[in-house]
C-alpha cells in the first residue's frame, strides 16, 4: 500500500476525501469502508491504551476509586464493547442488508425524475453529505426521545468509560430501526451515493470518542468534536438529551440542543464551575453480557408495560421518552435523574478476579477475535451460509460465557467449561472423523485448536474443583445506586 493510499485510508475516517473519487456509477462498486478502516479502529485504540500506559504511570489503566482521572480504559469494559460491535456486524448473516435492500426499492420506483441525480456533481455530493448528516441528527434525536428506539440505542451508551472501544460498542437492533429515516433521500440521492456517505458519516463518529483530544476552539462551532459528544455520553443532567450531531454540530445549534462541556477557564469562568462527565446510563446496567446489553431495555419496557395502567398509556411508555410515566412531560424530569457527585464519581461496576482467569478471559477472547475477524474479512465468501451462521452463534456463546465470567457469576467456570469442552469435541472431529476433507496443513492446525480447548478445559476443571462457586476472590464492585434501583427499573 503506497503512501498516498494510506493516506486517503486515514482521510475516510475525518471524511477529508475526494468527492470525485468517492462517487460511483452503481452501489457494486462502492468499497467498504467501514469493513476497510478496521485497521484504523486497531491503531486508534493502541494509540490510546499507549497514552494511558506511560501517563502518570498507567494512572488511567487502574481501578476506578473515585478518583475522575483513573479507570479509562477496562478489560472487561473493552470486551464488551469490542463484543457489542462484532455481534451487531454479522447480524448481516442473518437478516441482511435491510438498508440498502430498501433504499433501492424506493428509487427503482419513486425517485422524483426531475431533480434525481446519479452522475457526478460536486453540488449533488455535498447535498447528499447535508442530507444524510441531517437525518441522522433526527434518528438521533428520535432514539433518544423514543422509548422503543432508546432501547437499541442504549447499547451505545451502556459504557461506563469513553474511549476508541466505546465508539465500536453497537446496537444490533438499531441497524433495523435507523433504515426507515433516510428513506427519503431515495427520492434524489442514487444508492451508490447514499451507499459512501452513510458510511463516512458513520466512520467520522469513531474517532471523537476519545478523552485524549481536548476543546478544539472555532471547530466547535461547526463540526462534532471529542468536547461536544463527551457531554452528549454524560449522565450529569446538563448533558441529557444534547448534542446528536454526527460530521456536523451547526444542528443541534439551530434546534436547539447544544451544550458546551464545562471546562475551565475554555467555558466557565471560576474553577469551582467546571464539572467532568460522568460517563454511562442514567441507571447502570452492571454486566458485561452482550445478550443483556442488547436487550435489558426491551425487557424494562415489557415490565414497564405490565405495571402501567391504560391502554394510552401503556402507548406512551413505547413512544414517549425512556424517562417518561403518568404525570411528567413526553421526555420526563431532569430532576428525576440521579445527581452526579463531584466530589465523589459514580464508581464504575469493575468486579474483581483473580488475575489468572483475566489472563484466561484475555487469551480467549483474543482467539475468539481472531476468529471473527476472519469471518467478517473473508471467511464468509467461501464458507456455506449455514456453517457462517453456526460460527456466529458460537462466537455469540463464547462471549456470553467469558461475560458470566468478567460478571464473577458463581456459575462462569463452568458455563465456560460447557464451551471449551463443545469446542474441544468438534475440533476433535472435524481433524479425526474424514467428514470434512483437510490437507496435512489443515488436519494440524484443527489438532492444535482441540489441543487448546482441551488444556482450558483442564484448567477450568481443577478450578471448580478447588474453588468451588467461590472461584472469584473478591465479590463484584457494583455501586449501591445501580444495586438499589435495579429491583424497580433496570435502565432508564
Amino acid at each position: 500500500m503506497t503512501v498516498i493510499k494510506v493516506a486517503e485510508s486515514l482521510g475516510r475516517m475525518f471524511y477529508l476525501v475526494s468527492p470525485k473519487a468517492t462517487t460511483f456509477a452503481t452501489v457494486q462498486e462502492v468499497p467498504p469502508y467501514v469493513a476497510d478502516a478496521t485497521p484504523w479502529f486497531v491503531v486508534f485504540i493502541l494509540v490510546e491504551l499507549l497514552y494511558f500506559t506511560f501517563k502518570d504511570k498507567g494512572k488511567g489503566l487502574q481501578r476506578h476509586d473515585g478518583q475522575w482521572d483513573q479507570g479509562k480504559y477496562r478489560m472487561n469494559d473493552m470486551i464488551g464493547s469490542l463484543g457489542a460491535g462484532s455481534v451487531q456486524q454479522m447480524s448481516r448473516f442473518f437478516l441482511g442488508s435491510l438498508q440498502m435492500v430498501t433504499y433501492n426499492y424506493v428509487w427503482d420506483h419513486y425517485r422524483i425524475e426531475s431533480i434525481a441525480f446519479d452522475t457526478f456533481k460536486l453540488s449533488t455530493w455535498i447535498g447528499c453529505f447535508l442530507g444524510v448528516d441531517f437525518i441522522y441528527y433526527w434518528f438521533h434525536r428520535a432514539a433518544h426521545e423514543v422509548n422503543i428506539l432508546w432501547a437499541g440505542h442504549s447499547v451505545h451508551h451502556s459504557s461506563e468509560y469513553y474511549n476508541a472501544t466505546t465508539a465500536l460498542r453497537q446496537s444490533l437492533v438499531q441497524t433495523y430501526t435507523s433504515f426507515i429515516f433516510y428513506m427519503p433521500l431515495a427520492l434524489v440521492f442514487s444508492p451508490s451515493q447514499f451507499a459512501v456517505h452513510s458510511q463516512l458519516n458513520l466512520l467520522i463518529g469513531f474517532w471523537v470518542h476519545t478523552d485524549l483530544i481536548p476543546r478544539m476552539g472555532w471547530l466547535e462551532y461547526i463540526i462534532n468534536t471529542p468536547s461536544a459528544h463527551r457531554l452528549h455520553h454524560g449522565r450529569n443532567r446538563y448533558c441529557i438529551d444534547k448534542n446528536y450531531g454526527a460530521a456536523l454540530i451547526i444542528w443541534d445549534r439551530m434546534f436547539d440542543t447544544f451544550a458546551d462541556e464545562r471546562v475551565y477557564p475554555q467555558v466557565v469562568a471560576r474553577l469551582e464551575d467546571e464539572e467532568p462527565v460522568a460517563y454511562g446510563l442514567t441507571h447502570p446496567i452492571n454486566t458485561f453480557d452482550p445478550v443483556e446489553i442488547q436487550f435489558g431495555h426491551f425487557l424494562h419496557i415489557w415490565n414497564m408495560l405490565r405495571i402501567t395502567p391504560g391502554l394510552v398509556n401503556k402507548f406512551k411508555v413505547i413512544f414517549y421518552g425512556p424517562g417518561w410515566h403518568p404525570g411528567v412531560p413526553r421526555t420526563g424530569l431532569l430532576s428525576e435523574i440521579p445527581e452526579v457527585d463531584l466530589k465523589n464519581p459514580p464508581v464504575k461496576y469493575d468486579p474483581t478476579l483473580p488475575s489468572k482467569f483475566n489472563c484466561y478471559i484475555g487469551f480467549q477472547f483474543m482467539i475468539v477475535m481472531i476468529v471473527g475477524s476472519a469471518l467478517l474479512a473473508e471467511g464468509y465468501k467461501v464458507l456455506p451460509m449455514w456453517q457462517t451462521q453456526s460460527i456466529c452463534i458460537a462466537f455469540l456463546f463464547s462471549l456470553v460465557t467469558m461475560a458470566k465470567m468478567m460478571d464473577a457469576k458463581t456459575y462462569g467456570l463452568k458455563a465456560e467449561l460447557v464451551r471449551t469442552l463443545a469446542i474441544f469435541l468438534l475440533a476433535e472431529f472435524v481433524a479425526r472423523s474424514g467428514y470434512y476433507e483437510q490437507t496435512y496443513w489443515q488436519r494440524r492446525g484443527t489438532l492444535v485448536v482441540a489441543d487448546t480447548f482441551f488444556v482450558s478445559s483442564l484448567f477450568l476443571g481443577w478450578n471448580i474443583y478447588k474453588l468451588g462457586s467461590n472461584w472469584a476472590a473478591v465479590a463484584a464492585v457494583v455501586p449501591t445506586t445501580g444495586k438499589a434501583l435495579d429491583k424497580k427499573v433496570k435502565v432508564i
